[in-house]
């Protein structure tokens, strides 16, 4: 409980609040302004959040991401699943073929780059 609480102080301090938890099949990102680059291997990727300033090295599965103020960069696997809700979302895309995005909410931006 102390290395919990601990953990959380410096993380606050650092300002990233919330986690990143990985397994074989997926990569979830929480809480506030996370800034890192993770290796996807084919994984799902889900964020949620504000402020996560956020780069996917490889393919990644599919994308969901909800909250406000997030920029992604990622390399989508051909006919992937992209979901993004909230606002200000900034998204950079690539894939070797087309991806099936959905986006609600205001004032997101997601482009493809080279």
């Amino acid at each position: 409980m102390i290395v919990a609480s601990l953990m959380s102080l410096a993380m606050a301090a650092s300002g990233q609040v919330g986690v990143v938890e990985e397994n074989a099949q997926r990569i979830e990102v929480t809480g506030v302004g996370h800034e890192r680059t993770i290796d996807c291997d084919n994984r799902d990727v889900v964020i949620a959040g504000t402020g996560h300033k956020l780069t996917f090295t490889g393919i990644c599965a599919s994308l969901d991401l909800t909250g406000s103020s997030n920029e992604v960069t990622i390399n989508l696997a051909p006919d992937a699943r992209v979901s993004i809700a909230g606002t200000n979302q900034t998204v950079r895309w690539s894939s070797t073929g087309r991806v099936r995005p959905n986006v609600v909410g205001y004032n997101n931006r997601v482009t493809r780059r080279n």
